[in-house]
């Protein structure tokens, strides 16, 4: 019996634990491309000042480095201080007035807003940059409607700021 015992262990133990195992090898071709995040400052005047015909607004782009082929930095209207962010200056009279006011951006597009037409501003370019430079665009007052001479019409546009691509 005792050599019955040692033939079902080494029978089970090759079962368990295999030997002549063959090691196999795989090969993986590596390739790293290294790339740098884009860098740029952008500068936008804190405050504008405008008459009956508007003005023209300086944006600047500078600092510029490592912007992607095929890329541009986009300047888009992201929002205003007014309700439904509508493109709108107030003034402090009683009754409250207020004047809406459009962009017309580098391209020659249009903006406004308008809840009568549906027309809204929010997501649209003003400028666009793919390198150091100056561009502009107009913003100028809407005069239409109830408003007052010789009052400040005062309001807030806020502007987003990212790497978008280039049409």
């Amino acid at each position: 019996m005792k050599k019955s015992r040692v033939l079902l262990a080494a029978a089970l133990a090759s079962m368990v634990f295999p030997t002549g195992v063959m090691a196999a090898e795989a090969e993986q071709q590596l390739s790293i491309t290294l790339t740098a995040e884009p860098e740029y400052s952008v500068t936008i005047p804190a405050s504008v000042a405008m008459g009956n015909e508007g003005t023209y607004v300086d944006v600047t782009a500078s600092d510029v480095k490592n912007l992607p082929e095929g890329k541009k930095i986009s300047v888009t209207i992201s929002g205003t201080d007014k309700y439904n962010d509508q493109m709108l200056v107030e003034a402090e009279t009683t009754p409250k007035t207020s004047l809406r006011y459009q962009i017309i951006s580098e391209d020659g597009e249009l903006i406004e807003t308008n809840a009568s037409t549906g027309a809204v501003g929010v997501g649209k370019e003003v400028v666009s940059f793919t390198g150091n430079e100056t561009k502009q665009y107009q913003i100028k007052p809407v005069i239409a409607g109830r408003y007052e001479y010789d009052v400040e019409y005062t309001g807030c546009i806020m502007f987003g700021i990212e790497v978008t691509d280039a049409e």
